[in-house]
């Protein structure tokens, strides 16, 4: 069943734990995102990347009522050319952030005009006001920066993280849910 785009201002966080990490979300990913993943040396980097690409390609193929594997994700960095960059969905009405930290992945959804960044991180031993505070810079800087952005503090997705969501579109409502039923049908072994 697709994730229909919204025709009113809705952001869609949708999150995961790290445990649904698993080889068989290889199968989604571009050769480049393979690349990537292989080139991670802790094992938990690698989860983290592959687990935020395939949610990333889930989420986008939802929307637009395509197979994940067919949707076309562009990471080329607008300030080296490198393949490093905010990724974005060429041709698509869709504007999406990626994050992951500790135990959690993100990627928020806006479909029709504006944009959306997320941003998540583990507290760990850190005052959570800092983190509350890197957060907000974060998810302003993957929006796209400027006095224009409003921010959604967002209920933690684990213990001991912080969510934060930035976007242009002032009136968006915000709704986070649970992105497991978007990666169930591999059923592959872990990572």
């Amino acid at each position: 069943m697709a994730v229909q785009p919204s025709t009113t201002s809705k952001i869609t966080v949708f999150t995961v734990g790290l445990t649904r990490a698993h080889i068989g979300l290889m199968n989604l990913l571009d050769p480049r995102e393979r690349q990537r993943v292989d080139r991670a040396v802790a094992e938990a980097d690698r989860a983290r990347f592959l687990l935020g690409a395939a949610l990333l390609r889930s989420v986008a193929g939802s929307m637009l009522d395509v197979p994940a594997e067919a949707v076309t994700v562009d990471r080329t960095c607008s300030h080296c050319g490198r393949w490093h960059g905010r990724p974005t969905l060429p041709g698509t009405p869709l504007d999406v952030s990626v994050s992951h930290s500790g135990a959690v992945v993100t990627v928020a959804a806006l479909s029709g005009g504006g944009r959306v960044g997320v941003d998540v991180e583990r507290t760990g031993d850190r005052p959570v006001r800092e983190v509350v505070a890197w957060t907000i810079a974060e998810a302003r800087f993957k929006a796209g920066g400027g006095p224009d952005l409003t921010l959604h503090r967002l209920p933690p997705p684990a213990p001991r993280h912080v969510l934060t969501l930035a976007t242009s579109r002032a009136a968006a409502t915000v709704e986070v849910v649970d992105a497991t039923p978007l990666l169930s049908p591999c059923t592959s072994g872990d990572v």
